[in-house]
């Protein structure tokens, strides 16, 4: 992909490493906005994530899941896009898909895949429409949202949005002029992370500066791709908040039992053994993992045939941390398990496993 730069020792696009800083508390922190924190996940994680939940749900969750990843993505659209721009774009002294264009190809860098803009009117009436292609989606129900939520936030009027299948990894993604039902207004709710200094270290690279464990990953930015250079897993930054809003929606719309189902889902897909620990320190590498992919900061761990006990001062998806730890125990021991665990006002979380 011209135009992005890329460390001449480690290959990591300089976006990556300018932009995120890869923090003491095991969080990944955006260098302008600090409150804003990202994960650095395997996409298939992702995926297998919600088709697990839907699957022990036995009832389709796409509607809720779309709908909770665009109005998530507006609301953040909204809050970072310049007002200048928004007001220019709105009183068309700017056009719209050149800016949407540019918004859309930061996915690149971040592992989103492919987008093209096919088509786009904004005229500010009922005709008004964006035609996206996107091709090697990370996810297909999480990443076709992007660009109608930067047309939603750019032109500020309420969009709907489809998606059809037109080739093996290819999508065409549209937006139009749907206003949102009543009851999903003010509803949605973004947690606020909250986080300290931590031990979490790593080695630098010489010449960016960033994380030197990123050159075990290569960027295809043509393709908008990241995968690890040995096991060759796809891997993408994403918004932790996004998934606990997604989890939250679906616990409003489903039920309370929704938090056990998504632990359900993680452990499953853990126990079949996606996540090994390494070493003969299992603590170490699992707080390695843990921070290299952001989700927080692992200060106490103990395991043994009895069980499992760890606690995060902070934590940046807590039920898939639950059922992390409830598969690593399952796969580790052979054993079926229960899970318990408590989360504080300050998103601390205490996990124990017990053999079932």
């Amino acid at each position: 992909m011209q135009g992005v730069e890329t460390c001449a020792e480690c290959g990591v696009p300089i976006y990556i490493t300018s932009e995120h800083l890869w923090h003491s508390s095991g969080f990944i922190l955006q260098r302008r906005d600090p409150r804003h924190i990202i994960i650095f996940l395997e996409s298939e994680n992702l995926e297998e994530l919600l088709k697990g939940v839907e699957r022990i749900l036995g009832i389709p969750i796409e509607r809720i899941v779309v709908d909770a990843r665009r109005r998530t993505a507006a609301a953040y659209m909204e809050r970072v896009i310049p007002e200048g721009l928004k007001r220019a774009v709105r009183e068309k002294k700017v056009e719209v898909k050149p800016v949407i264009e540019g918004m859309t190809s930061i996915g690149h860098v971040l592992g989103y895949g492919r987008f093209e803009v096919v088509d786009c009117r904004y005229q500010g009436d009922e005709e008004d429409f964006l035609l996206v292609r996107v091709e090697n989606p990370y996810s297909v129900i999480l990443g076709s949202a992007d660009p109608v939520a930067a047309f939603e936030a750019l032109v500020g009027e309420e969009m709907g949005m489809d998606h059809e299948q037109v080739g093996p990894s290819t999508f065409l993604v549209r937006g139009f002029r749907s206003p949102h039902p009543e009851e999903f207004r003010e509803r949605l709710r973004m947690r606020r992370y909250e986080y300290g200094e931590g031990d979490f270290s790593y080695e630098k690279c010489p010449s960016c500066g960033g994380p030197a464990f990123l050159s075990l990953y290569r960027w295809d930015l043509e393709r908008g791709i990241i995968t690890h250079r040995e096991s060759g897993r796809r891997m993408v930054f994403f918004a932790p908040s996004v998934l606990e809003a997604v989890f939250g929606e679906l616990e409003r719309e489903l039920g309370e039992e929704i938090p056990k189902v998504v632990v359900e889902a993680q452990k499953r897909f853990t126990a079949g053994g996606f996540y090994r620990l390494k070493g003969e320190e299992p603590a170490a590498d699992l707080k390695f993992q843990l921070a290299l992919r952001g989700i927080g900061l692992l200060s106490e761990f103990e395991e043994s045939e009895e069980g499992l006990r760890l606690f995060m001062p902070n934590a940046a998806v807590p039920l898939m941390v639950v059922g992390l730890a409830q598969g690593l125990f399952e796969s580790r021991h052979e054993t079926g398990s229960r899970a318990e665990w408590k989360t504080g006002e300050r998103g601390e979380l205490e996990v124990r496993v017990i053999p079932a």
